[in-house]
């Protein structure tokens, strides 16, 4: 994952809710004229057009609105505090719920990503699920050249049930990270592997900002993170000589 610094709510969401404020009923996902186009499209530009989950390059035709709290478990939790005649919380239609995430609405279901984890919720709540907003989401991960991805932790129970809930070491996702790291000279299967340490010092900084089209570059994460890696044995093999 990468983090996602969550920001105001677009201006489409807000004259939303303002259009619906006297038809409470309308205030749902989906409902009262709900923008899921321009929302999504904010979405994807706040995100610099990477899933949420997967970190796979996407677009408009590409992506889905995620809620990670899944809506459902957002509305029973409103039926109850309404029950408790307690103000309802609509995390359903709440910007800092919401991501855009592989694939598109009506696109076949993959075996990994937000389709995979669906509805899932853990029992304990959010501190047993690591989200792309978490701070510290990235550091909780590490990955190995052969796509695979880890806790940074192997005890961290979180990082290995998102894993597998998400499926983030589909066969498929590892696979598209192993060869993102052959392009990049970062695996022995390359042609034209990178040796030179300034150069890759170069690309892992270049790696933590969008190009001119306000996108981050696809499976930047595990990309800097097997650079880094590679970095080391370079320069210890510099210090040897």
């Amino acid at each position: 994952m990468r983090q996602i610094q969550k920001g105001n709510e677009c201006d489409a969401l807000s004259q939303w809710r303002q259009d619906n404020a006297a038809a409470p009923q309308n205030l749902v996902y989906g409902k009262g004229g709900f923008p899921i186009a321009k929302v999504l499209g904010a979405l994807l530009t706040e995100q610099g057009h990477l899933c949420a989950y997967t970190l796979k390059l996407v677009d408009s035709n590409s992506a889905h609105i995620e809620h990670l709290k899944p809506q459902q478990k957002c509305r029973n939790e409103d039926t109850e505090r309404e029950q408790n005649k307690l103000p309802l919380r609509r995390e359903d239609v709440a910007w800092h719920n919401m991501v855009a995430c592989f694939p598109a609405p009506n696109a076949p279901k993959p075996p990994y990503g937000a389709m995979f984890k669906d509805d899932w919720w853990p029992t304990a709540g959010a501190r047993d699920f690591i989200s792309p907003l978490d701070g510290n989401c990235e550091g909780r991960f590490q990955f190995e050249k052969s796509g695979v991805i880890k806790p940074t932790d192997p005890a961290d129970e979180a990082a290995n049930e998102t894993i597998k809930q998400i499926g983030l070491n589909h066969d498929r996702l590892q696979e598209l990270r192993r060869q993102t790291f052959i392009k990049w000279g970062l695996h022995p299967k390359s042609e034209k592997p990178l040796g030179s340490p300034a150069k890759l010092k170069q690309l892992i900084a270049a790696w933590l900002h969008r190009d001119v089209n306000g996108k981050y570059l696809e499976f930047c994460v595990p990309l800097r993170a097997v650079a880094l890696k590679h970095l080391s044995m370079l320069e210890g093999r510099a210090n040897k000589g």
